[in-house]
């Protein structure tokens, strides 16, 4: 389909424009992130929150991590220089991508439990360090979905401008 927006010529449906590596991981990292954090939230003191602020909160959460997710990935893609290294991720890019998402998530937790805008830990929340280990143990986890499900989505072999 060719057609002509803004002086210029497109040739590709909008989708293939869009299919791009980190379309594909803000996607699936929002939708693992939101089961993963509903499923985690006896773990947090958060009892005095109806069903829907528990659900709003999560929502809002979920979008942060796939943010996190994208930009753990552009880290870990200018480390490599490949940006579709999720296709063949080595050791390299993936350690990035993860001391990336880990270390921003501690000093988030550090952050947020510490501050009004924040959360508290419920009881039963293990630490180490002082922050809990479930958004720790998340951080290994969710990531790690979401680029299997990132890298089967991605259609294109050799798109990646």
């Amino acid at each position: 389909m060719v057609q002509r927006r803004w002086g210029r010529t497109i040739t590709e449906p909008i989708f293939h424009r869009l299919d791009k590596p980190e379309t594909w991981i803000a996607i699936h990292g929002f939708l693992v992130s939101f089961a993963w954090e509903m499923f985690q939230m006896p773990f947090y003191a958060m009892d005095q929150l109806s069903a829907w602020q528990v659900t709003k909160s999560c929502g809002i959460a979920s979008v942060g991590d796939a943010g996190i997710m994208v930009f753990a990935y552009w880290i870990a893609t200018i480390a490599t220089g490949d940006r579709l290294w999720l296709r063949d991720a080595r050791a390299r890019p993936l350690t990035v991508y993860l001391g990336t998402g880990l270390s921003i998530t501690i000093v988030v937790e550090h952050l947020a439990l510490r501050s009004d805008w924040g959360w508290q830990y419920d009881d039963t929340m293990p630490l180490i360090g002082g922050v809990g280990l479930v958004p720790l143990v998340m951080w290994i986890i969710v990531p790690l979905v979401t680029m299997k499900l990132a890298e089967r989505s991605v259609v294109h072999s050799g798109s990646a401008p």
